[in-house]
């Protein structure tokens, strides 16, 4: 940028003129490999989109999270068993505080990505009328480590969606997203007593072994 002349006195500042220069050569060839390279924050990823058949009939949407699912975010945590969310959060709060509840959903899709499960359901109104309306019944989450090669994952599911692929799905969708990115190793800690989630890590292929510095804690890896 180049501004000149700028005269300035005692009434303020005027640009008599003013240039922006580009480097065009430059943007041209990083947009061929990244399009939205020059964004500070990728746009939403519509292209991980997909509609999913349900175990046992129905179907859900599949989808990156955005912002405006903070309060379906926020209903999905209040109604998870105690137990499932301490396997979840390691902690007995029964909601998101503001700050958190911000973080999970205002996310930076280039290095962290959350899919998240949204079902439709139909409700009586007080007038008798039905209402539609949508629920978060599943996020599956991971943000890439410093290193850049690797990233941590995380996983819940509404308890009473338990047992219907949709953990398992959450889980390979976020490793499919990873493996885009060019990761090359997926990663999480898991309560040892977490068996249910144990049990889905080992039917997708992830190795399990003691975490060396919290005996109950398991590392679950998994190469992409």
């Amino acid at each position: 940028m180049d501004i000149n002349p700028i005269i300035v006195d005692e009434s303020g500042a005027v640009a008599v003129d003013a240039r922006i220069v580009v480097d065009g050569a430059q943007q041209a060839a990083s947009a061929l490999t990244n399009p939205y390279n020059h964004l500070a924050i990728l746009p939403y990823p519509a292209r991980y989109e997909q509609v999913l058949p349900l175990r046992g009939g129905g179907e859900y949407t599949l989808r990156p999270i955005h912002p405006d699912d903070a309060l379906m975010l926020q209903q999905l945590v209040n109604a998870l068993s105690p137990e499932s969310r301490y396997f979840r959060f390691i902690s007995s709060m029964v909601e998101l505080p503001p700050s958190m509840l911000a973080r999970f959903t205002l996310i930076d899709y280039d290095r962290e990505m959350a899919l998240v499960a949204v079902v439709k359901e139909r409700s009586a109104a007080p007038d008798g009328e039905a209402v539609e309306s949508e629920r978060i019944v599943g996020v599956s989450r991971y943000i890439t480590n410093p290193d850049k090669s690797s990233c941590e994952f995380s996983l819940v599911v509404a308890d009473d969606f338990s047992g219907k692929g949709v953990g398992s799905r959450l889980m390979e969708s976020i490793m499919d997203v990873a493996r885009d990115k060019g990761l090359a190793e997926i990663e999480g800690l898991v309560l040892a007593s977490n068996t249910s989630m144990l049990k889905l890590m080992r039917s997708l292929g992830f190795t399990i072994k003691q975490f060396a510095d919290d005996p109950d804690f398991k590392l679950v890896t998994h190469a992409l």
